[in-house]
Parts: C-alpha cells; sequence; structure tokens
C-alpha cells in the first residue's frame, strides 16, 4: 500500500494536471498568443530529424524532432521548469498558404503521474534550470504528422508534401499563479522565476511523400 503522503501528492498533481490542461488550451487554441515586445527569455527551434512510416499503402506519417532553445538574453539569472512535464504546441502550414491559418495545430503533452517532482521549496531543486545571463539550453520535442497527396478526408494532423512552416510554442509554468508569485518573492536571490509561455520565430522545412516508407511499428 502506498504512503498516505504520496497518494495526497498524485491527487494534488492530477487537480493540477487538469487545471493546466484548461488553461494551455485557453492559451493555445482559443486565439492567437498575443504579441511580446523584447523579453529576456527567447525560443528559438530548428528541425533535426524527419522519419517516415507508413500505417497503409496511401496514408504516410511523419516523425519530426524539433531542437528548442532557451537562451538568456537579459543581465538577471533566470529559473525555467524543466522536469519531466511538458506542454507545447505544434503549428504547420504550408509556404504556398502564408498569412493564412495553420493548416494543422498540434496540442502534445508528457506528463508522469508516478514520480513526484520537488516544486515548492525554499530554493529551486533539480527540476528547475539556473540559466545565467547570455547562456542557453536545449532540449528535444517530437511530434507526429500525416503526409498525404489528397486534399479529400484529409485528417487535421495531416499535410501535403512540400514545403511547409513550423510554429512551437511552450509552456514554462502549470502549477498555480499564487504559487508562482510565493517561489518568484522566495527565491529572488536565486534568481527570476519564469512563468511565461514562448512562442519561437517560425522554422522553413520540407515534407516529402516518400515512394516507399517502412512500416509503422
Amino acid at each position: 500500500m502506498k504512503p498516505v503522503l504520496e497518494l495526497f501528492h498524485r491527487s494534488v498533481r492530477k487537480t493540477l494536471l487538469s487545471v493546466a490542461v484548461i488553461l494551455l488550451s485557453q492559451i493555445f487554441l482559443l486565439g492567437p498568443v498575443a504579441a511580446q515586445s523584447p523579453r529576456p527569455l527567447q525560443l528559438t527551434a530548428e528541425v533535426i530529424e524527419k522519419k517516415y512510416c507508413s500505417i497503409s499503402p496511401d496514408k504516410v506519417t511523419l516523425q519530426l524532432k524539433l531542437r528548442v532553445r532557451y537562451s538568456n538574453l537579459g543581465a538577471e539569472r533566470l529559473i525555467i521548469y524543466q522536469g519531466h512535464d511538458l506542454f507545447y504546441q505544434i503549428k504547420v502550414r504550408s509556404d504556398a498558404a502564408a498569412g493564412a491559418p495553420y493548416e494543422v495545430l498540434l496540442l502534445n503533452m508528457h506528463y508522469f503521474d508516478e514520480e513526484f517532482e520537488l516544486i515548492d521549496a525554499s530554493s529551486p531543486g533539480k527540476v528547475f534550470e539556473k540559466l545565467a545571463p547570455n547562456k542557453f539550453f536545449e532540449r528535444d520535442l517530437i511530434t507526429g504528422l500525416g503526409v498525404t497527396d489528397h486534399d479529400k478526408d484529409r485528417s487535421s494532423t495531416a499535410v501535403k508534401p512540400g514545403r511547409h512552416t513550423v510554429h512551437v510554442i511552450v509552456s514554462t509554468w502549470y502549477q498555480t499563479p499564487q504559487l508562482a508569485v510565493k517561489l518568484r518573492e522566495q527565491w529572488q536571490r536565486k534568481g527570476v522565476l519564469w512563468t511565461q509561455p514562448l512562442t519561437s520565430a517560425p522554422v522553413s522545412f520540407v515534407i516529402e511523400k516518400p515512394a516507399a516508407a517502412p512500416p509503422c511499428r
């Protein structure tokens, strides 16, 4: 039988996850991210790997691996959550449709309920990156897209071959606003706790439709 404290933490984390999903859905899906003035924390992205596989003779899936870089362009040390819980949105559209709405909007989440993370502590622990001025760190993200030649019956997560643009938005805080205020004040001698979502500049890449792709596993 699991200790009562552990079960309590799991219950609290599930509640917070539900709140986070609702909030992130509002931020990511109900409207565009507001334009930001120059900010000390910059997010950039690059496509580092593309893998194709087939789920049927006429359906191909692309696994897209992206590397995002968090760069501290300011004068203060920043404290950024980098634990195992991760929420991010991928937006994709054809370069030929520049200015049009994005064709594909994917909300991705990684959430591990079995492993408790200590967030509310006297100082930022191992799940936080302490990023000095003019330094950066990187993280890899993976998402999947369908690839098809046909517009008819094309799913909301599929695109046609050709040159496309991908845009990444990541959230950096999944706890309550009240806890963020408390920890920002409590940790101010260690740095500035960052809690705002980040958005990358669009990145252009090419999607092929291979004549033959290995079966998906």
